[in-house]
């Protein structure tokens, strides 16, 4: 019996030595990265830029966005602000604006909405009032970090790529489990995006060419969806070759105001539901699966195998087994902190790694919500 635990304890735990060890394509380009810093490659012709920006009763953070945005130092670009019927002073505000700045521009959803939700309504509206060729998406929950997010952002709006995905940030004040989720989400999409095909994205800081959306036959499809219709457009109409990942410092956006644990775990829910629409789903759920497995694997085989060397008191092998244990943990908060600093994400020090025990609980919870959930609320009423 000691030594089937032992065996078994090895073998996982060189599967995930060997996931840790194994340099993923994020780490890759974060390395080339570093290395073109200051070196910034020059378009000869710089593509024009549409930001379109979605907002709903946000009328005090959309001041605070635009600001930032219309002193970004790209040109030529110009913002599109969708007003999604709101009942604040919103609308009066954007008029204003509007008389004073050339590149602003807004439009607002028809109240009486039947064929899509308002949010897909949103952008298809604010895209096709863009007169440039690249959109941008942002909402009012998020700030550019930068006055060159645009101009960095544009380095990788080439003639061969339709599709650009950047990187956010959560509230400094976030809980470390909430930090955590974006981190291991981010890390492991945009990885994906760079070696396969994009499984999910970030529904801002996302820049796409106009006329894939315009051009994409199957929204009606999913164009009722009330949330995640970026993330289904993204996965169904991208191309690895013809999708580029932007990982540089000054295109984060920063999340302005503090969420709770309940707000991302209904976005999780509602991803779910918007996960049915995904290209090889079942692939995906598969290698998620296996890498929670052999964390969960990992964690038993490990307690398993230290009770047993310390029942039979060989103190050699519990030596062993508690320096693999430190040395996959080590590894893998090294790795982990590497990202948390590429998205600005606090950590939990040397319990990083067992977090991802802690989210697996919450997906399951929230898969077990999911099975028992009227699916009605995830779409758009078409009778009133």
């Amino acid at each position: 019996m000691e030594i089937t635990a032992y065996t078994s304890f090895l073998l996982v735990w060189a599967v995930n030595l060997f996931r840790v060890c194994r340099p993923n394509a994020l780490n890759k380009k974060m390395r080339r990265e570093k290395d073109i810093t200051g070196t910034t490659s020059r378009q000869t012709e710089k593509p024009g830029v549409s930001v379109v920006i979605l907002t709903q009763n946000q009328e005090k953070e959309l001041m605070t966005l635009l600001s930032h945005v219309l002193k970004q130092t790209y040109d030529p670009f110009e913002i599109i602000v969708v007003d999604m019927n709101s009942t604040d002073n919103t609308r009066i505000q954007l008029e204003n604006m509007e008389k004073r700045y050339d590149n602003l521009q807004y439009t607002f959803v028809p109240k009486d909405t039947r064929q899509v939700s308002l949010h897909t309504l949103a952008l298809i509206l604010g895209v096709k009032a863009a007169r440039y060729s690249w959109i941008t998406l942002l909402t009012p929950d998020f700030l550019p970090r930068s006055a060159n997010w645009l101009e960095r952002m544009s380095v990788s709006m080439t003639k061969d790529k339709d599709f650009v995905l950047g990187a956010r940030s959560v509230h400094p004040e976030s809980s470390s489990l909430r930090s955590f989720y974006y981190l291991a989400e981010q890390s492991r999409s945009l990885s994906w995006s760079l070696r396969h095909h994009t499984c999910h994205c970030n529904d801002i800081n996302l820049a796409f060419r106009k006329e894939m959306l315009l051009s994409s036959k199957n929204l009606g499809e999913y164009g009722i969806l009330l949330s995640g219709i970026e993330n289904v457009f993204v996965n169904r109409f991208s191309i690895p070759e013809r999708t580029a990942v932007c990982i540089a410092p000054e295109t984060l956006l920063e999340e302005i105001h503090k969420k709770g644990n309940k707000d991302w775990k209904k976005e999780m829910l509602y991803r779910k539901e918007a996960k049915c629409f995904y290209k090889y789903k079942a692939y995906y759920s598969f290698c998620s699966g296996f890498r929670m497995g052999t964390m969960w694997m990992l964690f038993v085989l490990g307690i398993i195998s230290l009770a047993l060397s310390i029942w039979a008191q060989h103190w050699i092998y519990t030596a062993i087994i508690v320096f693999l244990l430190g040395l996959w943990s080590g590894l893998r908060c090294r790795r982990l902190k590497s990202m948390a600093n590429l998205f600005s994400l606090k950590t939990a020090g040397v319990y990083l790694p067992f977090y991802e025990l802690r989210l697996s609980c919450i997906y399951l919870g929230n898969s077990i919500r999911y099975a028992f959930q009227d699916k009605k609320i995830f779409y758009r009423k078409l009778t009133h």
